[in-house]
């Protein structure tokens, strides 16, 4: 009988050894500019605490490296980090990029000034007009960005506070943003600035981008689906967005 408890005991010793060995550090890149999705002060938001909380369903914790979005993958495939928030462009396919189920939703929009009367209904209708986006939008949306990247009419920015700035100043006809994070930082703008945000015209010309995070690791990225499905499922999910978006 002592034989068998000492078994019993040296069972459970391994089986939390195994289970401590398999709780871990997760470093991600998220982007450095997309409030309400990730905070940099804070190190939150609608991103970053959802993928927060599914790791952690398993154990594992998250430390998030804020990096210019262009870098968001770059860090992915030069090794420096475990994980990556985000591959709109699926540009880490291969065998060390396992990817998770999605994450958030971003919602694109063409933002114009309500004044302007602008319709942009097609691709054509951007023609002649100055358009500023997020940074690499052009390869996200080919058929709307691409002709007006090619004739010298688009510019981009890694802080996509200057997209407000230039609309309201008129160095721009057209931004290209999340409608999140564009209403996020014109309600900063005109609470900094004292003054009314002007109205704006939202046009969605693309279904949401629905973005996954890509581990390393399958495990990892099995263990995230896990606690993801289970945020979903018990309404934490809903919780997390109606914080930053009510």
């Amino acid at each position: 009988m002592r034989i068998l408890n000492m078994f019993q005991a040296g069972a459970i010793a391994i089986t939390l050894s195994c289970s401590a060995a398999m709780a871990d550090e997760i470093t991600m890149t998220f982007g450095d500019s997309t409030p309400p999705y990730a905070f940099v002060d804070t190190a939150n938001g609608i991103e970053v605490d959802i993928i927060r909380e599914a790791l952690a369903h398993r154990d594992h914790s998250l430390v998030p490296q804020f990096v210019p979005a262009a870098r968001v993958e770059r860090q992915f495939k030069q090794g420096l980090v475990d994980a990556a928030s985000k591959d709109p462009g699926r540009t880490l396919e291969g065998p060390d990029a396992h990817y998770g189920d999605v994450s958030v939703e971003f919602f694109d929009m063409l933002i114009t000034l309500a004044d302007h009367n602008l319709t942009l209904a097609e691709p054509s209708d951007l023609d002649g007009l100055q358009v500023i986006s997020f940074q690499n939008a052009h390869k996200f949306f080919p058929d709307w960005l691409a002709p007006v990247h090619a004739d010298g009419r688009f510019e981009q920015t890694s802080d996509q506070r200057v997209q407000v700035l230039a609309l309201v100043d008129g160095l721009a006809d057209v931004a290209v943003a999340d409608r999140n994070i564009f209403n996020h930082f014109a309600r900063a703008w005109a609470e900094e600035e004292a003054q009314e945000l002007p109205v704006l015209e939202f046009t969605q010309f693309q279904p949401p981008l629905q973005v996954r995070p890509v581990f390393r690791n399958a495990q990892i990225r099995d263990d995230f689906n896990a606690g993801l499905k289970y945020l979903r499922e018990t309404g934490r999910y809903e919780e997390i967005l109606e914080t930053y978006l009510n």
